[in-house]
């Protein structure tokens, strides 16, 4: 498995390399995507939750990524339209629209990639939205906003609770075998440094 990050206008997207390509967020341009995967080798688009910032240039991800599904909770799925929900309205946004169904698939926590060789799952990590999920793939944690390399994510946005938060932290001290985390925005960090802080 190679992961390749990218320093996105809206947040980092992680590019996760292996048998399949997998797309971790939708913050960064079509273009800066498409100089480093091929497109027909783009299988998943995970939305690690519904805040604007994560999903803003998803559309064109869809129309480059023909054979791409897009992986999320229901519950983010659920806001994908939602102005104030989204936070798309602190970035001058006044309209969204669902994407097509037929191109998302629903995850929920311990379900996997199955077409994605390396060993991975799905966990809720709450919080920062109640809609937040990461992905454990191999020893890697892509954590959107939930963690960051000197401490968490904001729980004061809509639907954000300090008490998941604290619930979310305890949660990824406690699963095992994690080495590097990918978060949605700032540097990639380990994990006994985050956790030494």
């Amino acid at each position: 498995m190679k992961i390749i990050t990218i320093r996105g206008d809206m947040c980092n997207v992680h590019i996760i390399i292996s048998n399949i390509v997998v797309i971790v967020d939708a913050g960064a341009s079509i273009s800066e995507i498409s100089k480093v995967v091929n497109k027909d080798s783009v299988k998943v688009i995970f939305l690690t939750h519904s805040h604007y910032d994560h999903f803003a240039y998803l559309n064109e991800y869809l129309k480059e990524f023909q054979n791409a599904k897009v992986y999320m909770s229901q519950q983010a799925y659920d806001k994908l339209d939602n102005i104030e929900s989204t936070v798309a309205n602190i970035f001058g946004v006044r309209e969204l629209k669902k994407i097509d169904k037929s191109r998302v698939k629903e995850i929920k926590e311990n379900e996997s990639i199955a077409n994605l060789e390396d060993k991975n799952y799905f966990v809720r990590l709450q919080g920062h939205t109640d809609c937040s999920m990461g992905l454990v793939a191999e020893d890697n944690l892509f954590c959107g906003d939930a963690i960051f390399e000197n401490g968490f994510g904001r729980y004061d946005l809509p639907t954000g609770s300090f008490e998941e938060t604290t619930h979310t932290l305890n949660k990824i001290r406690n699963l095992h075998n994690i080495r590097m985390c990918y978060a949605g925005h700032g540097k990639n960090f380990y994990i006994k440094e985050w956790d030494q802080n």
